[in-house]
């Protein structure tokens, strides 16, 4: 029988614009639970970890802010001189729910069959020991002397490769000791990209191997799997430094979050795939829903202290404020919380919440999981989760329950009639990886590692990296689907191989293959409105110093709005106090590394 932890951990591909990167980002293909046997391993998608936003460094040229359109928005910057070109791989699995494009992930119903290895014959290394520091999010591996798995990949690779695995609790000062020393790793995770360490942009062009005679433009092609990486994952993770590339992206799909709903209820009283007209609607909608008689709410959350209270962002969408930040064509940089439609979104909220149609205990609710799991229990029909463990972990919940309990997606909406509706994305990438300073014949060798573990979901190489071996870590079952054995996790699943590098995220749980094709068409819906952060990729110091206790500040006194306990008209001092105290530093940082 499972341990708890285990069920929990299986569902963990995570992306979540929430507190901690560390404790969200999204992990790769896992089982789903079953309650006597022994679980198919599905993959869901794994939704992008929102990364602060301030995590960035100056990139070529202004990532475009998409606007709402009904073709699928590009992810290609101005200029791509110095960013890897992309090149998707011919050779990768068929895929039944083929991407789009960029922005898109490949869908896929059952595990490829017969995979093939995606990289070339003779391995990367070269018989040499790598170092690789990296963010415990997990417990830690089985040691590599009992670990057959990593054993079998070090021989692949032919090198020997080492992990200094540290605490989430410890990473920021370990990080931060290691930068000081002067003696580095091979290879260094940088969870949350530049927002990592303070001062990170300079440590990176001192300390880092400058990958631009290997990577940018075409010469990317002498490693197929890195070029195979979206362009919005180099490009946001801030990659791109004073006009050189620094550091390998962990991608992430362009999805963060998004309105999850129980479409058993919500078909049976709203109406089958009823979508809200405008604000006004929704909130005759949520009113419907809610019925405390019978301990059930319309819409609950948690309480996130960076990502804003009450999900305001979600709501801020709706009335089409910024993602964050805005880069309007006059040339001004605009903060969403100065703009009329944040304000506008608060005084809905605010309404909805005197209306009582929130889950009394959403203040309380401190996680992501305990979120999903009021959903599950029926306290609540609606919920702003996240594309990959949320949703993965809600749908696969609901469907054990008796009578089954469907979860999918709410369709996107504007506010107001005639308005286009905007959807905010995530930032596309989890975490970035630095090469340190070293000979061209090593920096050649290294790379190639990396090439080796992003191959392509479905292939040899990736089977092995995300299920270790078989017959030890996992069988295959009538269908060629992947079942774990309860040496997988200590084997293959706490190994932290996907944060040196990764293959884009894909669509698959072998178990419920419907779900795929639900989040297919949530990709389908959203990306084609979806609207970014302007300063993706882009470094503020002052952000990187004091952004999240100015978001803190802010969050706090929004708090007190949103409650009824401060008037709306307070809001404004509440913006001008973030203005004073570094907004505007931030907001001319930006400014300044977008003329670049």
């Amino acid at each position: 029988m499972r341990s708890s932890r285990r069920r929990f951990l299986q569902l963990v591909p995570l992306g979540c614009a929430t507190t901690l990167l560390a404790a969200c980002t999204p992990a790769p293909a896992v089982p789903a639970p079953a309650p006597t046997s022994p679980a198919v391993a599905p993959a869901p998608t794994a939704a992008p970890t929102s990364a602060p936003a301030s995590a960035a460094a100056k990139p070529t040229a202004p990532p475009p802010t998409v606007a709402p359109t009904s073709a699928p928005p590009t992810a290609t910057p101005a200029k791509t001189s110095v960013l890897p070109s992309y090149i998707p791989l011919a050779s990768k699995p068929k895929a039944d729910y083929p991407s789009k494009g960029e922005l898109y992930e490949d869908g896929y119903i059952k595990y490829p069959a017969n995979p093939a290895k995606a990289t070339p014959p003779d391995a990367p290394g070269q018989g040499s020991t790598v170092t690789v520091f990296v963010d415990g999010l997990y417990s830690p591996p089985t040691p590599l002397e009992q670990n057959p798995a990593w054993q079998a990949i070090n021989k692949q690779l032919n090198a020997n490769v080492q992990f200094n695995i540290v605490p989430p609790a410890d990473y920021a000062p370990k990080l931060a000791t290691l930068m000081a020393g002067g003696d580095y790793p091979d290879l260094i995770s940088l969870f949350g990209g530049l927002n990592a360490a303070p001062n990170l942009p300079n440590f990176l062009q001192q300390a880092a191997a400058d990958l631009t005679p290997f990577l940018s433009g075409d010469p990317v092609k002498a490693y197929p799997n890195l070029a195979a990486l979206p362009t919005f994952a180099w490009r946001n993770a801030g990659s791109v430094i004073g006009g050189h590339l620094w550091t390998v992206p962990i991608s992430r799909p362009s999805i963060a979050s998004l309105m999850i709903k129980n479409s058993t209820v919500w078909d049976q009283e709203v109406g089958q795939d009823y979508a809200p007209k405008n604000a006004d609607d929704f909130k005759r909608v949520l009113q419907e829903l809610t019925n405390p008689s019978a301990n059930r709410w319309a819409i609950g959350t948690f309480q996130a202290a960076l990502s804003g209270p009450f999900e305001i962002a979600w709501f801020a969408s709706l009335f089409g404020a910024p993602n964050n930040w805005r880069l309007e064509p006059s040339g001004k940089l605009v903060k969403d919380y100065e703009t009329p439609e944040f304000k506008e979104a608060v005084g809905y909220v605010r309404d909805l919440i005197g209306a009582g149609v929130f889950y009394p205990d959403s203040l309380t609710t401190t996680s992501p999981p305990a979120a999903m799991t009021n959903m599950v229990s029926g306290k609540c029909v609606l919920s702003v989760r996240s594309l990959g463990l949320d949703w993965t972990d809600g749908y696969q919940q609901g469907q054990r329950l008796t009578p089954p309990q469907t979860f999918g997606f709410m369709r996107h909406f504007a506010a107001h009639d005639g308005a286009k509706p905007v959807f905010f994305l995530g930032t596309g990438y989890g975490a970035s990886t630095m090469l340190k300073k070293a000979s061209s014949d090593r920096i050649k060798e290294l790379l190639g590692i990396l090439n080796w573990t992003a191959a392509p979901f479905g292939s040899q190489e990736d089977l092995l990296l995300t299920y270790g071996i078989e017959g030890t870590d996992y069988t295959l079952d009538a269908s060629g689907n992947p079942v774990t054995t309860d040496a997988w996790m200590g084997d293959a699943y706490n190994a932290p191989w996907r944060y040196m590098s990764q293959h884009h995220q894909v669509m698959y749980n072998a178990n419920y293959p419907e779900f795929t094709k639900l989040v297919a068409d949530a990709e389908a819906a959203l990306i084609p409105i979806g609207v970014s952060d302007a300063t993706l990729g882009y470094y503020s110091p002052t952000n990187n110093a004091k952004g999240v206790r100015l978001r803190l500040s802010f969050n706090d006194g929004l708090l007190e709005v949103l409650q009824g306990r401060r008037g709306l008209g307070e809001l404004d001092q509440l913006v001008s106090d973030w203005q004073n105290n570094g907004g505007e530093d931030i907001r001319n940082e930006y400014l300044a590394a977008i003329a670049g």
